[in-house]
């Protein structure tokens, strides 16, 4: 807005400059010919009538009522004045273009003495005698400072207007923005179903919206379809998957001693394929956004304060240092089941991911209207290149955390869980003063009042 409003006023003001100067150009013009003339004019009456002609003249031309702003005087070689209503021969400054300029003192009827400035031109005439015709210079002075004041407060009010344009078009398109951008971050946190508001009259603006609305509808029904796909796969292997477990189970009851070990590590397998449909299905219930449903009112503190009782004698078996600071009852809206579920795959891949001997460190405390929950372990962390990418599905950065079982969905379904409750996962590397890494710090923030 502010370059607008510049390039506006230089444009105004460069328009309002060559307006003064054709002005100014005309109005002296204007002048000199009057001038010109009235000299002119008296030159031929002097020349044909002299002295007593011309002041014959200029008295006839007073008592006619003929307004004139001339005056006018006549003097010798030796600027003695001969005739004419100025007292004596100006002390004048001379200007380009014969343009003469000067300052004289008349008396009122009060006598006092008051001066006038007077724009003249001169000429010598017959007889070595030389005729000043001058004009009072104060209504050129007046006619110069309107125009001056008119470029002026014309540029001011152009200024203002621009402003007041600037101001009101941006506010407006700011606030069209604002509805597309919030909207868009609507949709971002999961409401695949939100779409820009489109208003009449259709405008740039209208037509923007209908476009990203026509864009988000394809893009969801692509979405739909692939996730469709996938929570089908995940569905129809998941009756054939458990037939084979139960029939492996009962294989293993009937097997001789030497293939039971067979039989268990393909009753394992089983086991892993349908903990990984189950996790498909489960994600894509939380990201489709009808887990909403069974949000109450619970208290994050307590989920938090059972996690960690939960997995209590997990950590001594491996031998960790489990430190837990709780906090203050914190209300929240949400859904008791998935927060729990998410707290306690954070849990669970700290302890996975931390050595033997090493230290955990649980804490949560609020900051405004948000509370963070913070998982701290002494484990290898996760290069900064991939802390983005192990939140998507079946990702895994065994080479820096170490190889362990797994699917790669633990922490896709805890950024499901994060996002359905407006919330987001921070993750950090713990460095020593040498830069070695020494841990993962992530950092679970959800909003606990609107």
């Amino acid at each position: 807005m502010i370059t607008y409003v510049t390039g506006l006023a230089v444009l105004v003001f460069s328009l309002l400059v060559v307006v003064y100067g054709i002005f100014s150009y005309d109005f002296f013009s204007s002048i000199n010919d009057s001038l010109e003339d009235e000299l002119n004019v008296l030159e031929v009456q002097y020349e044909q009538q002299g002295v007593a002609g011309l002041e014959a003249f200029v008295d006839a031309r007073a008592h006619k009522n003929q307004f004139s702003r001339f005056t006018y005087i006549l003097v010798d070689e030796n600027y003695q004045k001969i005739s004419g209503a100025l007292p004596r021969w100006p002390t004048y400054k001379e200007w380009s273009d014969g343009w003469l300029s000067f300052e004289m003192g008349f008396k009122d009827y009060n006598e006092k003495e008051n001066a006038f400035n007077f724009l003249a031109r001169s000429r010598h005439v017959e007889n070595g005698r030389i005729l000043l015709v001058a004009r009072v210079a104060d209504d050129v002075r007046q006619s110069i400072r309107l125009v001056a004041g008119s470029v002026f407060w014309g540029m001011i009010i152009m200024i203002v207007l621009g402003l007041l344009g600037g101001f009101v078009t941006s506010k407006m398109a700011l606030q069209r923005v604002e509805v597309i951008n919030g909207a868009i971050k609507d949709i971002m946190n999961g409401n695949l179903k939100n779409r820009i508001p489109v208003l009449e009259p259709l405008d740039d603006f209208q037509r923007l919206s209908m476009s990203v609305n026509n864009m988000l509808d394809r893009i969801e029904n692509s979405m739909s379809d692939v996730r469709d796909v996938s929570n089908g796969i995940a569905h129809d292997l998941r009756t054939p998957l458990t037939r084979l477990r139960n029939n492996l189970s009962t294989l293993e009851k009937r097997s001789a001693p030497q293939n039971t070990e067979m039989v268990q590590d393909m009753l394992q397998e089983a086991d892993n394929l349908l903990s990984t449909f189950s996790a498909l299905l489960r994600i894509s219930q939380v990201e489709s956004g009808a887990k909403r449903a069974n949000f109450t009112q619970i208290n994050i503190s307590q989920i938090v304060n059972d996690v960690v009782e939960l997995y209590e004698p997990l950590s001594c078996e491996k031998n960790l240092q489990l430190t837990f600071v709780p906090s203050d009852e914190l209300m929240m809206t949400g859904d008791k089941d998935l927060l729990f579920q998410m707290l306690a795959n954070l849990m669970d891949n700290a302890i996975k991911y931390t050595p033997e001997g090493g230290s955990i460190a649980v804490s949560q405390w609020r900051r405004g209207n948000t509370v963070d929950i913070e998982f701290k372990d002494s484990g290898s962390g996760i290069p900064e290149d991939k802390q983005e990418k192990v939140f998507k599905r079946f990702y895994r950065a065994d080479e820096s955390r170490g190889l362990t079982a797994g699917n790669g969905l633990g922490l896709s379904l805890v950024n499901a869980v994060a996002h359905l409750h407006d919330g987001e996962i921070l993750l950090a590397n713990s460095t020593a003063h040498d830069g070695e890494v020494k841990g993962l710090r992530l950092t679970v923030r959800l909003i606990i009042e609107s």
